[in-house]
C-alpha cells in the first residue's frame, strides 16, 4: 500500500525482499545501500532476531518517472527467512507494493526455496492480493557457485507467473541493481495505473462503482489538498508541520492559517468528518475523544491519548516480541515521525501545540490503515 503525501508531493512505495534464510536478501540490500548516493538514502536499520535479521532503509531514486506529478520514494525491506518467523514475514509484507523473491541457487536449497515461495503465496492471498497481477521479480542468487542450479530449472520451479528474473551474486553486487530497476519499473507502472482510477472512483464518481459521499474522509482530504496546491500553500503547510528549531522542539507558536489567493476559499471539512470510522465500534469512541480534545485546544491530553491508543494498536499486532517500536518499523511507519510522537508524549504539557497533536493523530491513522491489512 503506497503512502500518498500530498503536502510533500511524494509517494512512498514499499518493496519487500522475500526468500529463505541466508539466500542473500540482507546482502542485496547492503549492496544497494552502498550504491545509492548518501544524500538520497536513509539510514540502514537492522532488527536482529535469534537467527536472522530484518533490515530496511528508504531512498529517493535519481531517475524515476513521476506518478501523477508526484515523486516516488522507495522503502526497501527484507523479511526473516526462517519458517518460525511466519507472523513477522506477514507483518513486513503488509502494505507492500512489490516483491523481490530471492532464491538460493544451491542444490540443497530447493526445498527451502519452495517452502519460502509457498509462504509468500499464502501470505499474499491472505492479504487479498492476486500474485499474478502483483509486481514481482525473481532474483536467483549465488550464481558464482560452481554447483549452482541452472536458472532455467529455478525458473520452472518458481516463476509460474512469467515475471522478470535475474541471476545475481549479492556479495559482488552483480545483477542486484538490475533486479531493483525492474521491480521499481513494475511498481511505478502499477501505481500509475491505480492513481487515476482511485481519483475517478472517489472524487469524480464512476459508473462502475459508487463514489464516496461528498462528506467522506478521502473526498474531503483530497479537496483540501487540491485547493492548497492551487493556492501555493503546500510548502508553507509542510514547513509548519515538520520544521524544528535547533533544540529539536517545534515552535510553540502555531503557524498562521493559509491566506486564500485569487478569491479561492479553503473548504471546511464536513461536520461528520471523523477518522473514528476507521476503527471498530469499541475503539471508535476513543478516536472521537482525541478529535474532540484537539478541537477544544487540549493538545497535551490529545497527545497522551493518541500515543496510548497507538501503543495498544501496535502491541496487538502479530510478530516479534520486540515491543511497539519494532512493530512500528516492520509495519512500515515513518520511523522519524513515530519517534517524534513518542518524544512528544514525554514533553511538559504546556509546550505542546496543535501541530503536535495533529502529528500524533496522523501517525495513529497511518498505523491503523496499515494494520487493517494484517
Amino acid at each position: 500500500m503506497s503512502i500518498l503525501n500530498p503536502l510533500a508531493r511524494e509517494i512512498s512505495a514499499k518493496i519487500v525482499y522475500y526468500g529463505p534464510g541466508l539466500s542473500g536478501k540482507t546482502t542485496s540490500l547492503h549492496a544497494i545501500h552502498a550504491a545509492v548516493r548518501p544524500e538520497r538514502r536513509g539510514e540502514l536499520v537492522s532488527l536482529a532476531t535469534e537467527t536472522d535479521r530484518t533490515i530496511f532503509f528508504d531512498f529517493l531514486p535519481l531517475h524515476v518517472e513521476r506518478v501523477q506529478g508526484m515523486g516516488v520514494r522507495f522503502q526497501l525491506y527484507t523479511v526473516p527467512g526462517q519458517v518460525f518467523y511466519g507472523a513477522t514475514r506477514k507483518l513486513v509484507l503488509t502494505g507492500a507494493d512489490g516483491v523481490v523473491f530471492v532464491a538460493d541457487s544451491q542444490p540443497e536449497c530447493r526445498d527451502s526455496n519452495l517452502e519460502s515461495f509457498e509462504s509468500l503465496r499464502t501470505n499474499i492471498a491472505e492479504l487479498g492480493i492476486d500474485l499474478e497481477a502483483f509486481p514481482i521479480v525473481f532474483q536467483y542468487n549465488k550464481r558464482d557457485l560452481r554447483n549452482a542450479v541452472p536458472v532455467r530449472e529455478l525458473s520452472a520451479m518458481l516463476n509460474f507467473v512469467g515475471a522478470p528474473e535475474y541471476g545475481t551474486c549479492a556479495t559482488t553486487g552483480e545483477g542486484v541493481l538490475s533486479t531493483l530497476k525492474d521491480i521499481g519499473k513494475l511498481v511505478i507502472k502499477s501505481l500509475t495505473l491505480q492513481q487515476p482510477a482511485v481519483r475517478r472512483r472517489i472524487v469524480d464518481g464512476d459508473s462502475r462503482e459508487p463514489p464516496e459521499p461528498e462528506g467522506g474522509i478521502v473526498h474531503s482530504v483530497y479537496t483540501i489538498s487540491q485547493v492548497m496546491a492551487e493556492q501555493g500553500e503546500l510548502g508553507n503547510a509542510l514547513r509548519a508541520i515538520t520544521a524544528e528549531p535547533a533544540n529539536g522542539r517545534p515552535s510553540s507558536r502555531p503557524a498562521p492559517p493559509p491566506s486564500p489567493t485569487n478569491g479561492a476559499t479553503l473548504p471546511a471539512p464536513a461536520a461528520s468528518l471523523t477518522f473514528a470510522r476507521l476503527w471498530p465500534e469499541e475503539r471508535a469512541r476513543a478516536v472521537q475523544e482525541i478529535e474532540a480534545l484537539i478541537a477544544v485546544g487540549e493538545h497535551a491530553a490529545a497527545v497522551r491519548a493518541t500515543t496510548a491508543l497507538l501503543a495498544e494498536l501496535l502491541e496487538s499486532l502479530p510478530g516479534p516480541s520486540g515491543g511497539a517500536g519494532t512493530k512500528a518499523v516492520l509495519l512500515g511507519l515513518d520511523g522519524r515521525e513515530y519517534l517524534r510522537v513518542c518524544r512528544l508524549a514525554t514533553m511538559p504539557p504546556e509546550v505542546l501545540v496543535e501541530t503536535d497533536a495533529l502529528l500524533a493523530l496522523h501517525v495513529l491513522v497511518a498505523a491503523r490503515l496499515k494494520a487493517s491489512a494484517v
